[in-house]
């Protein structure tokens, strides 16, 4: 889990200047209830944010992961997508297996989003694993910026969210390109878990 959570958090220090919980190298992540280096949302786009604020939990699979993947024509991305299932296993070596999902257990996530315009995500171990700003147009998504960031679409019934990515030509070429590198469009699929639902639950100081 460690390993690719990690590797994700460089990638998103180099691109938009920020650092995560556990990797990078001027600064560390913010504690629950402390601000982060990421540009807030102005007040319009605040006001959008209500309903999505808060914190949301799934336990999700493995499968659920590479069936989001496939959907989004991001099969080949699979090895360097599920480490987190896979602590310490490289991609080349998930590639040769099988059944790449074989011995996988299913893992609790959560993500939150602040009412200051932030977006982070915890692992099973409530470890912080992402962060960055993020703001809400209408039913739109948008995390991070046009360097490392991401687009979904958003629905909330009751206290179930759901996230559909919204992923551009380009970054399919780019992810592509170099298939174990982690990349915003696989990124963007781990996000969202397409096809599934998040429950909201309690922030514990999270948001």
């Amino acid at each position: 889990m460690r390993r690719t959570g990690m590797w994700r958090l460089a990638a998103l220090a180099v691109a938009v200047g920020v650092l995560a919980a556990c990797g990078g190298t001027s600064a560390s992540a913010p504690t629950p209830g402390e601000s982060s280096d990421a540009a807030p949302a102005d007040e319009a786009s605040i006001g959008a944010t209500s309903r999505i604020v808060g914190m949301w939990m799934q336990v999700h699979t493995c499968e659920q992961l590479v069936s989001g993947l496939e959907a989004a024509g991001l099969a080949e991305l699979a090895p360097g997508v599920v480490g987190d299932f896979f602590p310490d296993t490289p991609p080349k070596e998930l590639a040769a297996k099988e059944d790449i999902c074989s011995g996988a257990r299913p893992q609790r996530h959560f993500h939150f989003f602040t009412e200051s315009g932030e977006f982070g995500s915890l692992d099973q171990r409530k470890e912080q694993v992402d962060f960055n700003g993020y703001i809400v147009d209408g039913q739109i998504l948008h995390i991070g910026d046009e360097t490392w960031g991401g687009t979904w679409t958003v629905e909330i019934e009751g206290d179930h969210l759901s996230l559909t990515p919204q992923i551009t030509d380009e970054q399919v070429e780019q992810a592509l390109a170099d298939p174990f590198t982690f990349s915003p469009a696989g990124w963007v699929v781990a996000v969202a878990y397409p096809g599934t639902t998040w429950k909201q639950v309690p922030c514990r100081g999270w948001c």
